[in-house]
């Protein structure tokens, strides 16, 4: 399998432990995230959380966000101005490596969209 970028909600899912989102976690050779989910999901952790929600994140390669991220973006969200700028970060983070985006997010990444995978919903 190559390797695949997760969007935020599947990595709030897998702190919650639902096991479709670990399965999910378990199925990607190497994990990646973007600067953006990472910040998303430490900025939303209990300060009583925040300690094992570093540690998770260290599971994950960073994605970070440079000129070329930045410009796919842009023009992403040109394309399709309802799409979130975080979200048009994420997808064009995932893009610009070669990755999957494996999300839930079926608002601003509908499931036909190439490169795009909804593996479960809740």
């Amino acid at each position: 399998m190559s390797d695949i970028q997760f969007d935020t909600n599947i990595l709030v899912d897998a702190l919650h432990e639902h096991p479709a989102a670990w399965a999910e976690l378990r199925r990607a050779r190497r994990r990646w995230i973007s600067r953006i989910s990472w910040t998303e999901l430490l900025a939303g952790a209990p300060e009583s959380a925040v300690t094992e929600t570093e540690r998770f994140l260290d599971l994950f390669a960073i994605a970070e966000v440079d000129g070329e991220v930045s410009r796919r973006a842009a023009a992403l969200h040109r394309q399709r101005p309802a799409m979130s700028l975080s979200a048009a970060i994420i997808l064009a983070s995932a893009q610009t490596g070669g990755r999957i985006l494996v999300t839930r997010n079926n608002r601003d990444f509908p499931a036909n969209m190439p490169g795009i995978r909804i593996p479960y919903t809740l």
